[in-house]
């Protein structure tokens, strides 16, 4: 495939179904976006919405981009966008479709591991290690004196053959990280996903805004907790009418549709809002969102 220098993070076919109304089919959609930080709503085209340079294509040793992650992630959007009408603004069996909930998951997944927040993850991740391992006494190669360490009560043999070239990673080095953190953790992201109990909260109007982190976690009884905490709740806006549900409460029927509560869709646009990392997309205008949010907060307060 050819390689695009603006690689999506949030893919272009669903931002599209977050455009305006009067935009949407055309080429040139465009959709609401609002900063966390300062400005005006901005209505801007989606090809500019959530996308960095080679975002997925660090350079290897020769200095050549390659295209393989970019071409993977192009086909899992390729096959959800054929179905992506029917989860937008139809009914489906959640519950009895393995094979689209099993796809689903799989791009929900995507979604979380590309971000680049994970890249920024891997930066820190790298930089604390590096930081620790550098304060232990050295060998006569200069490397950490540790044969093993322990984690979680677990002792593992330590290898620090390549330590040196480890800690001199460069910003490539520390993107290739991330690329294959992607590959490896993908389909076990996935298949937590899948252990989850389904729902759908619909609306008739369009009324759910997504975000640049559509992907959000909320676990109420835990202050640090992931995807596999118990109690952990995932939701992911498909559409401006329909937003995914996923939790533990196994008690209750799987594949459910809900309406929207009379109190409207202030509370989950707020969760949305407040996971996201910088900006909402909206095919409404972000006064409006906006002042839903605060009526719901004030409600709740």
């Amino acid at each position: 495939m050819n390689l695009p220098k603006q690689q999506h993070w949030v893919p272009r076919f669903y931002l599209r179904f977050f455009a305006t109304p009067d935009t949407a089919e055309a080429d040139d959609a465009q959709a609401w976006i609002l900063s966390k930080d300062a400005g005006d709503p901005i209505l801007t085209n989606i090809k500019n919405i959530a996308a960095r340079r080679y975002l997925y294509s660090p350079k290897d040793e020769q200095g050549i981009r390659h295209s393989k992650t970019e071409s993977k992630l192009a086909d899992c959007e390729g096959l959800l966008k054929k179905i992506w009408p029917l989860l937008a603004s139809d009914f489906v069996d959640l519950k009895g479709d393995e094979s689209t909930r099993k796809a689903l998951a799989l791009f929900i997944s995507l979604l979380h591991l590309r971000h680049p927040k994970r890249l920024e993850d891997t930066e820190r991740i790298h930089r604390q290690i590096t930081e620790h391992f550098d304060s232990f006494p050295k060998d006569q190669n200069g490397n950490p004196d540790i044969t093993e360490i322990e984690h979680k009560g677990v002792v593992v043999p330590f290898n620090v053959s390549d330590w040196h070239k480890y800690r001199r990673a460069s910003p490539e080095d520390i993107k290739k990280m991330f690329v294959s953190s992607i590959n490896q953790n993908a389909i076990h992201l996935a298949g937590i996903l899948m252990q989850k109990r389904w729902s759908v909260v619909f609306s008739d109007q369009p009324v759910f805004i997504t975000t640049d982190a559509p992907v959000t976690m909320l676990n109420p009884h835990r202050e640090r907790f992931g995807f596999a905490s118990p109690g952990t709740l995932v939701s992911f806006p498909l559409s401006p009418t329909r937003v995914l549900m996923m939790d533990d409460r196994h008690d209750q029927p799987a594949g459910q549709y809900y309406p929207l509560a009379e109190t409207g869709p202030g509370i989950p646009n707020m969760l949305a809002w407040r996971n996201s990392e910088r900006f909402m997309i909206s095919s409404r205008h972000p006064d409006a969102v906006c002042a839903e949010i605060l009526a719901a907060a004030d409600s709740a307060a």
